[in-house]
């Protein structure tokens, strides 16, 4: 288990070093002097939706870390996180009222969005790191998990349901809860690393990837990344 996490420390410090030069330019261009000033607020809530063991989850959020976990219960329950940069309490109550949770449901499929205010075409970056929301999500282990994020660390963990991943500034890391069950994986990160356990895959660069296919398996999983890591490993209890 540490040459594992040697390992997984290796290739997130290659992969940052891939990353360091595109990083500083955002920053020096986009982000504010001011924010150095502003406080960090923060403001929970929760949120409860059934889904049948069979259905799908649906996640779309901009920025923010997301974790996803598995359980032996029919019904998917969201803690989300707002997280906002102000000079004042007052002032990030008022951003808090910026972020919206959009949440349906119909038994089968149950949708989760964050809504942000419109970005202005001049302003497509500074400012977008001022509104965050973590998620944090218990779903029914077997239903099937279609997550979007663009800005975020994205975990999941106990979920033999398939799985469609797509990041595009971040790292992932999914669990395989048991490996002869895995029918396909696919798994690319465009400038980053990916790593397996599975078979001891791992590399680090432009256009990386790592795939497996077993024709008696049942889950499918397919992880896309913009820029940064995916990890896949096998379930630990």
């Amino acid at each position: 288990m540490k040459s594992s996490n040697r390992r997984k420390a290796w290739f997130r410090v290659s992969s940052f070093i891939l990353q360091t030069s595109y990083f500083l330019f955002v920053l020096s261009a986009f982000v504010s002097p001011r924010a150095a000033w502003a406080g960090e607020y923060s403001q929970v809530s929760h949120f409860k939706a059934a889904l049948f063991w069979r259905g799908t989850l649906y996640v779309e959020t901009r920025i923010g870390d997301v974790k996803v976990e598995g359980w032996d219960k029919s019904d998917v329950e969201f803690e989300a996180e707002k997280v906002v940069q102000a000079g004042s309490e007052a002032h990030a109550r008022g951003l808090f009222d910026q972020i919206k949770i959009q949440l349906t449901e119909n038994g089968e499929e149950v949708f989760l969005r964050t809504l942000y205010p419109p970005r202005r075409p001049w302003r497509l970056f500074r400012g977008a790191t001022k509104l965050s929301v973590n998620l944090r999500i218990r779903m029914p282990y077997e239903a099937k998990l279609t997550l979007k994020c663009v800005d975020g660390d994205v975990r999941v963990r106990g979920i033999i349901g398939n799985q469609r991943i797509r990041v595009s500034y971040g790292d992932v890391e999914v669990s395989v809860p048991s490996v002869d069950r895995l029918h396909s994986l696919d798994a690319r990160s465009f400038l980053g690393y990916v790593q397996s356990d599975l078979h001891g895959e791992n590399s680090a660069g432009w256009g990386r990837q790592v795939s497996f296919f077993n024709t008696d398996g049942q889950q499918d999983i397919s992880v896309r990344v913009r820029m940064g890591g995916v990890y896949v490993y096998a379930y630990e209890r």
